[in-house]
């Protein structure tokens, strides 16, 4: 689908915003109340307790029964897996051993296509890791036979996932955090197929050269059904990359062009269509200098704007994650962001040397700036670094889950408010099974009775923000609206398929190539006192199919039954 077109289709769709005029105290009291600490009662023991600069989350389901499950790195190598059962987390034991490395990155995908989920992590000062699924979660180390690097000298951080050469198979990019010490660029790893990699960092330009990398995102950012690459790097001389997809397996560099090169500490980069006009806008955290959002204006001018002070989200703390979230299912992305340190992690010496440094919390209404609530948000006096959402306990509300130093991780509930939602798990066949990459459509009714629709906008992703995962369950606030009129799925590669008849407060999981499948019977169409007759297709009076006119409740005979069943409608004027 072409932007043109896309932008059409949008605007077809736009939800008239209406401005808020009165702002009282009871909306900071309701924004309060949307999240509950919910650590207390989890208990997800994680030791943070050590290591340099945080480890990595994931919220993504690891054993395929469509519940989320946690996964969390580890400074010692002792990463901790819990599986979710709709209610809480149970921990499990899995035959991954990383020895006592200092793990970044934690990331479940479907590298081989064949319906389970492999692991891969990064590692600080020791190899990357890579093991396959085996089927019944038994897994095997293919670190060494598989292609990518094992240099014990790498201080790998960040690490995507994304089929940049749509063939079906996800590609990897491992960022490295490097000085000119250590000869170590980035790594661009392109899949085969069966299992293996091939390094095609060189060929490719996306090296990124002697950079202090921490993540990198997979997003296809211009619509040309290609994949581009968004790299943040944490040095003022260091300036942010976005690399365009040329198409021929090879990248160029657009960040000036396209007004995102940034000089700055950059920890973390998200995505997500915080404004709703239809594309993917950029929040980029940074040290007390101040964090940036920049508004998506490729479909007009090829370029992004920067509306961070318009927004009123620049912090001005040391940030590491960050994380957009529609927390009260309104239809609107709010944003927590996570702040920190930059010194090894030493407990409880850490807390007494930095005091209280509050997470910041911004909620929206569709109006600008978009309002702080970060001292009034649950368990926020927290040093975090990888934070991710997923809706845990099945509520249909996202939960967030923050790996912030302590014994335990902090997990912030939302409290279901009345509004609807909608979860949509898309699943490649042509494309990656996982299809990362996906972009995915909501179009719905208002649920104001004003004949408009709204459009929703957010897209698969496999390793993003810092060193994080979200749920794969994509999580659409639908407040009000009680209808979905479509959800339509653009595919990596560029197909587009338009899934329809589905229902509001419903985790769906949508297989490419099967929206035939989602049509409604032809007897839904049949009014009262109809029913559908196939021979004819069409709706036909039940009188008609019944010989027996004194047989009103259909049961073969003509009893009492039918005489009380008759008084019951006498009176009514039958319009069949």
């Amino acid at each position: 689908m072409s932007y043109f077109m896309k932008f059409l289709n949008f605007k077809t769709h736009m939800y008239v915003r209406f401005c808020l005029v009165v702002m009282t105290c009871s909306t900071l009291l309701s924004v309060n109340a949307q999240f509950v600490d919910a650590t207390n009662n989890l208990l997800l023991y994680t030791d943070h307790t050590g290591g340099f600069l945080g480890s990595g989350v994931s919220f993504a389901d690891f054993n395929g029964d469509q519940i989320d499950d946690l996964t969390f790195g580890h400074h010692a190598g002792q990463i901790r897996y819990y599986q979710g059962d709709g209610v809480g987390f149970e921990e499990v034991q899995l035959n991954i051993e990383n020895d006592l490395s200092e793990t970044k990155s934690v990331l479940w995908a479907d590298i081989d296509n064949d319906g389970d989920q492999d692991f891969l992590i990064t590692n600080r000062l020791a190899s990357n890791k890579l093991w396959l699924n085996d089927g019944n979660m038994m897994f095997t180390d293919v670190t060494s036979t598989c292609g990518i690097s094992t240099s014990i000298n790498s201080r790998s951080y960040g690490a995507s996932f994304g089929d940049y050469d749509n063939d079906g198979f996800l590609d990897l990019y491992i960022c490295n955090y490097h000085t000119a010490v250590i000869n170590i660029q980035n790594e661009l790893y392109h899949n085969n197929g069966d299992g293996t990699f091939t390094d095609v960092t060189l060929s490719s330009g996306v090296g990124n050269g002697l950079q202090q990398t921490f993540q990198s995102t997979w997003i296809d950012i211009d619509q040309d059904g290609l994949l581009d690459l968004h790299i943040v790097n944490d040095r003022l001389a260091m300036l942010n990359a976005f690399y365009h997809n040329n198409g021929d397996g090879t990248f160029t560099d657009m960040a000036t062009a396209w007004n995102v090169a940034l000089g700055i500490y950059a920890m973390n980069s998200c995505f997500g269509d915080y404004d709703r006009d239809g594309d993917m806008d950029l929040y980029v955290t940074n040290g007390p200098q101040g964090n940036s959002m920049l508004s998506n204006q490729m479909n007009e001018s090829m370029s992004f704007v920067d509306v961070t002070y318009d927004e009123g989200v620049q912090v001005n703390q040391l940030c590491w994650g960050a994380c957009f979230i529609d927390h009260e299912n309104d239809t609107w992305l709010d944003l927590y962001v996570a702040t920190g340190i930059s010194f090894y992690t030493v407990v409880p010496e850490v807390f007494e040397s930095h005091g209280v440094i509050h997470n910041a919390f911004f909620s929206s209404s569709g109006t600008s700036p978009m309002l702080s609530f970060s001292e009034e948000i649950p368990s926020s006096d927290q040093y975090g670094f990888s934070i991710a959402k997923g809706d845990y306990n099945n509520d249909g509300f996202p939960d967030l889950v923050s790996h912030n130093i302590g014994g335990h991780a902090t997990v912030l509930s939302a409290t279901p408010n009345g509004n609807h939602f909608l979860k949509v798990m898309p699943q490649g066949t042509t494309s990656n099974r996982d299809a990362v990459g996906a972009e995915v459509m909501v179009y719905h009714s208002d649920g104001q009775n004003t004949g408009l629709n709204e459009v929703e906008l957010d897209v698969v992703f496999c390793g993003d923000k810092y060193l994080s995962q979200n749920s794969r369950f994509l999580h659409f606030g639908l407040g009000s609206s009680t209808q979905i009129d479509s959800v339509v799925v653009q595919w990596p590669g560029g197909m587009s398929e338009s899934f329809e008849w589905l229902s509001i407060d419903d985790s769906v999981v949508l297989v490419e190539g099967t929206s035939n499948q989602y049509c409604p019977s032809p007897s839904s169409f049949c009014g009262t006192g109809t029913e559908w007759d196939a021979e004819t297709e069409t709706c036909i009076s039940v009188i008609e199919l019944n010989p027996c006119v004194t047989d009103l409740d259909f049961d073969g005979n003509t009893a009492v039954s039918d005489l009380i069943l008759l008084l019951s409608q006498f009176g009514v004027i039958c319009a069949l």
